[in-house]
């Protein structure tokens, strides 16, 4: 560096920072740029850090101080494990193309934290040889003051050894067991427990005393009521659809299944039949609204003697006069789609109705019922002249 009576000097940065002890290593940087080539000189409590050109090595003053220098100088590592390293640290350096000097410090105060025993916790136990308690461990500044424990996490935590406590015999007391299990499966029953009576000693022994030691304490219940829901109940599906046969103007059936189960949901057969939910009902349904609607008879396929006569009849809903299919309509008394009619039998009146008669009688088809009735003349004369 060139002598400094020649050169002005700036100085940038005053700072002091509190460093905790723990950290292996403690850093700083001096406040120069990122692209800063000039070397950098630092000095502790006025005394120069020297460098070794090229080396990182660890580096040691005489108060003891470890360090060494990376980047060129630019940031100082420092070690807080071994010596003293609180104080003042400086760095110098040129700026870059001007004749100033860069002058920065940072002071360095040093706390120490120490774990440290505190008060006894409370015993585990007010009688019998189970008792224990231990002491409590603090971290704390060397004053004394409490602070987080993680301030301590770099000095190794003391064991607290459990000490015993309250090694002396219990007073009589009420022991149960556990409840039994319900004596019914369903419905109303009862459960049983033991209760004796019973003391731990300062040896850790439980003895049986006779009942008339606890006789002070309230005897808790040998048996009691309870209740088992594992019944078997009828359980029944949604209804279904309204739908199948109809049974009346506008009314049909709804289905639904009905089992007997457990509350575990296994089947079962032992549910009251006379419990049993239904599981068919009536219910309303448009498509049983319709009924038969017949047509005009058509003419009587002859005058006279025997003959037959049709019509036609449609499924239709009652409402909107829409024809249905046929199977709307089976639950109702279909009306006949065929008659009789013209039963009186052709005598004097017996006379032709149609034109063909002669050709009927020429061909000797009056021995044919349709056409001996419609050539009823015809086919008389043919009879008288045979």
């Amino acid at each position: 560096m060139e002598d400094s009576s020649a050169i002005s000097s700036v100085d940038v940065m005053l700072m002091a920072a509190n460093v905790t002890l723990g950290n292996k290593h403690s850093s700083r940087g001096c406040p120069v740029v990122p692209d800063h080539k000039l070397p950098v000189q630092w000095d502790y409590n006025n005394q120069t850090m020297k460098e070794v050109l090229g080396s990182v090595q660890t580096r040691i003053l005489g108060q003891g101080l470890q360090y060494r220098m990376l980047v060129g100088g630019r940031v100082l590592e420092v070690s807080t494990l071994q010596g003293k390293f609180s104080g003042r640290y400086r760095c110098q350096t040129l700026i870059n193309s001007t004749r100033q000097i860069l002058s920065a410090w940072i002071y360095v105060h040093t706390h120490e934290y120490v774990w440290r025993f505190g008060n006894w916790t409370t015993c585990s136990a007010s009688c019998g040889n189970r008792g224990t308690w231990l002491r409590k461990i603090r971290c704390v500044t060397l004053d004394g003051k409490n602070v987080q424990p993680t301030m301590c996490q770099h000095v190794p935590k003391p064991n607290s050894i459990p000490v015993p406590c309250n090694r002396q015999d219990c007073p009589p007391r009420w022991s149960v067991s556990e409840w039994s299990k319900c004596s019914a499966s369903c419905g109303g029953g009862w459960k049983q427990r033991q209760v004796s009576c019973q003391q731990l000693d300062s040896s850790g022994v439980v003895r049986i005393l006779r009942a008339a030691a606890c006789e002070q304490i309230s005897r808790p219940a040998e048996k009691e009521q309870c209740t088992a829901n594992n019944c078997a109940i009828w359980v029944t599906s949604p209804w279904g659809k309204c739908s199948g046969r109809c049974l009346g103007p506008t009314t049909t059936v709804q289905r639904r299944s009905v089992i007997c189960q457990h509350a575990n949901g296994s089947l079962h057969t032992d549910c009251a039949l006379s419990d049993r939910p239904a599981s068919v009902r009536n219910c309303s349904s448009d498509l049983c609204y319709v009924q038969w609607r017949p047509g005009a008879w058509r003419a009587c396929t002859v005058v006279c003697g025997s003959g037959f006569q049709s019509r036609r009849v449609d499924c239709v809903h009652r409402r909107s006069g829409r024809t249905l299919a046929y199977q709307h309509c089976a639950w109702l008394q279909q009306p006949s789609t065929w008659q009789h009619c013209n039963t009186t039998t052709c005598g004097s009146e017996c006379k032709d109705t149609t034109q063909y008669c002669s050709v009927v009688k020429r061909l000797k088809l009056c021995h044919v019922d349709m056409y001996k009735q419609r050539c009823c003349g015809s086919c008389s004369h043919d009879t008288d002249s045979t």
